[in-house]
């Protein structure tokens, strides 16, 4: 009895006051969510997603301090070095004439990039600098980075080999746009937050290779966005992971089951159709019917472009639902800017509507 008396005195007592105080947190609570909003940046390899979230950090969060592009010397001394000794490779895959002086060369920038696996070696010396140089002005490698279809060379290496003198001066500092065109392949989520019109996005940048794509899965829940990355300049490449695959049949068949995904039902999805100066000084040479047998179009930009941007909407399978799409150069930071703007007040118009608050 004195039990349940000691119960009884000790219970709780809820007050109106109380009632309204509990309401009100909660309330201020649900606003905070509201105002969380979660992207997720997605497409295969290569297509230019960590590149727009470099651009999302230079536009809207704290950009990079001296310090932040120190430390990206060795990446683009990564790329440089990659981009050299895939060309060199492809070179000798296609039996194309080396002869001695370029061979020495070749064994002396071979030499150099084991060294850099074990040890920091700043700068790059000045010998294998001009090894490096003799060998990207040779026939053979200008024949394997710009005139092969399928060339290993990727998107990095060529700029970083075009920019071969700046980056190996004993005082270089990687510029803004250096770290725009670095690669680093993203292994796992890289995430980013920045604060915009009184709302905090949260960026969540997934690796694109296959082998990657199964760890996206556990942040699919409650995102309000879904940014897909494509590249237009890859309608003619295979990919890297099997070398038989169209690396934009590929992405197409990604974005469908992406837009079909029941996850993303109720998710904004935007299409980024990247790569647009390579795309339109690749289609000069080749035309699309590598991808698209069928298209008998002229073999000109905007048709072109025209014919992959439907193809990508066809993929939507929700009536309902608009794609926003927008042709972009991820490394053109003025460009990125105004199309990333846009795509922030799209997000945010749209959650605004689901919850009733326009």
């Amino acid at each position: 009895c004195s039990l349940q008396l000691g119960v009884g005195i000790n219970a709780p007592f809820s007050t109106p006051e109380d009632e309204l105080s509990k309401r009100i947190d909660k309330e201020l609570e649900d606003e905070k969510k509201i105002k969380i909003l979660k992207i997720l940046l997605l497409g295969p390899g290569e297509s230019g997603k960590s590149t727009t979230l470099k651009q999302m950090k230079i536009i809207h969060a704290e950009g990079y301090s001296t310090t932040d592009l120190m430390s990206k010397r060795d990446v683009v001394y990564h790329n440089l070095f990659n981009g050299i000794k895939e060309a060199i490779k492809e070179a000798q895959n296609q039996n194309l004439p080396l002869d001695e002086e370029m061979m020495e060369d070749i064994r002396k920038i071979e030499k150099h990039s084991e060294k850099m696996r074990t040890m920091d070696i700043h700068p790059i010396p000045q010998e294998v600098s001009k090894a490096i140089e003799r060998v990207f002005e040779s026939s053979p490698i200008q024949y394997v980075i710009y005139r092969l279809v399928n060339s290993p060379v990727d998107d990095a290496g060529r700029y970083f080999l075009e920019q071969l003198k700046r980056v190996t001066a004993s005082d270089y500092l990687p510029t803004v746009q250096d770290v725009l065109k670095s690669r680093v392949a993203t292994q796992g989520c890289v995430q980013m937050s920045f604060f915009i019109k009184d709302f905090t996005f949260n960026v969540y940048d997934v690796g694109g290779q296959r082998s990657q794509r199964k760890k996206w899965l556990h942040i699919f829940d409650n995102v309000h966005a879904v940014l897909f990355i494509t590249s237009l300049s890859e309608y003619n490449q295979k990919l890297i992971e099997d070398g038989t695959t169209n690396r934009m049949r590929e992405s197409l068949g990604l974005f469908g089951n992406i837009c079909k995904n029941e996850y993303f039902k109720q998710t904004a999805i935007i299409l980024f159709l990247n790569k647009k100066d390579l795309f339109e000084e690749k289609i000069r040479k080749y035309p699309i019917t590598d991808c698209f047998p069928r298209y008998k179009g002229p073999q000109a930009y905007n048709e072109s472009l025209q014919h992959i941007t439907k193809r990508f909407l066809r993929e939507n399978g929700n009536q309902k639902r608009q794609v926003y799409t927008h042709v972009t150069c991820a490394t053109d930071t003025q460009q990125i800017q105004v199309v990333i703007d846009s795509v922030i007040d799209v997000i945010i118009q749209q959650t605004m509507q689901k919850i009733g608050i326009q």
